[in-house]
């Protein structure tokens, strides 16, 4: 799980790392930075002479990754970014290649945790959901401001919704248009 103030277990840190198969001195992206436990590894791995690139959407994770990858000794950048403009960021790093690229897609633990986040299930928050806090509208404005009609197909299209109500199902094609 991991908080803060506890130790992050990255998932199956051993199967990763042995599929990226970093060597010495390369360069290697961790596109869903979190609270840093693989790229921990992932430097280990590139030693003194690599690069690790960190990407999150999260302040809140980046902060704390750079906190626990502050000791090492290897090139490290850390950007507040989402994968998806992984050739953007590189870009801007004059970054030309890569040796390994990990995704750990999903919700962390770290954020289910946060009541101020509003992704928790066992505790009342504000309802957020947002990854970068400082981006877009909250889950609240949405559920405020927009019609029912809209909310359906929100609630069809992103939430995979077997139970949505029969007017959504019926403007709604397989893929959650209308």
């Amino acid at each position: 799980m991991g908080t803060q103030n506890e130790p992050h277990i990255p998932v199956m840190p051993k199967e990763a790392l042995e599929l990226l198969r970093l060597a010495a001195g390369g360069v290697a992206v961790d596109g869903t930075l979190g609270m840093a436990g693989h790229a921990l590894l992932m430097a280990q791995a590139l030693g003194p002479h690599g690069h690790l690139i960190g990407i999150d959407r999260d302040s809140a994770s980046l902060r704390i990754a750079q906190e626990k990858l502050a000791s090492l000794d290897l090139k490290i950048d850390l950007l507040r970014a989402s994968f998806s403009t992984l050739d953007q960021v590189l870009a801007s790093l004059k970054v030309s290649a890569v040796d390994g690229i990990l995704l750990d897609l999903g919700i962390s633990s770290f954020q289910l945790d946060q009541e101020a986040r509003g992704f928790a299930f066992k505790t009342d928050g504000p309802l957020d959901m947002r990854m970068d806090q400082t981006q877009g509208i909250s889950a609240a404005d949405l559920v405020n401001t927009l019609k029912e009609d809209q909310l359906e197909k929100i609630i069809f299209e992103f939430g995979e919704d077997r139970f949505c109500s029969s007017d959504c199902q019926g403007h709604c094609d397989a893929k959650g248009q209308g």
